[in-house]
């Protein structure tokens, strides 16, 4: 079968797991930057803290302080909705396979063997997509081979000095069983 593209056009597809997602990497990202900003901060305003205290009245070093945590508050505050929208992109990459590989299952499930997986270019688990298509193809010749087993069975049975309705009974069991 040809793979044909399709685009997804909803990025919000299993929310409980894209939310969590989003939730570590603003977490990640924020413990990132509150150690990385006391670091600089703590450096930075202890070594010209002592400097300034001789230049600005302790008011105004005050003031100073404040402004630069506000500052860097608002920034923090304004990039949040881009660190949202990329967790938004990448956890896709990862929702949308695992919606269609259940997708996918829930078709295996009812028997219906007549189409592959296919992921896109960027997505990841095609490992995953592609170990499902090797088990979904021999699922599909195991059936053609139970079909075959089973006409062969039947001509046999037609064939046969069997009653017809041990015969028929017989036929009824195989077709059940497959």
């Amino acid at each position: 079968m040809a793979n044909k593209k399709f685009r997804r056009k909803r990025y919000i597809i299993l929310l409980g797991f894209q939310l969590k997602y989003i939730l570590y990497i603003l977490l990640f990202i924020y413990i990132g930057a509150a150690v990385a900003g006391y670091t600089v901060y703590w450096t930075t305003w202890v070594t010209l803290g002592e400097k300034l205290a001789n230049v600005y009245p302790r008011s105004r070093l005050i003031y100073i302080f404040h402004d630069a945590n506000m500052t860097l508050l608002i920034r923090m505050l304004i990039i949040t909705p881009i660190f949202i929208l990329i967790g938004i992109f990448l956890s896709h990459r990862i929702a949308g396979p695992i919606y269609r590989i259940s997708k996918y299952l829930d078709a295996l499930k009812v028997g219906d063997y007549s189409h592959d997986v296919t992921l896109r270019k960027k997505d990841e688990l095609k490992n995953l997509a592609g170990k499902l298509t090797e088990l979904c193809r021999k699922l599909r010749e195991d059936k053609e081979k139970n079909k075959n087993i089973i006409k062969e069975i039947e001509g046999l049975l037609d064939k046969s000095e069997i009653p017809f309705d041990v015969s028929e009974r017989i036929k009824t069991e195989v077709r059940r069983i497959s």
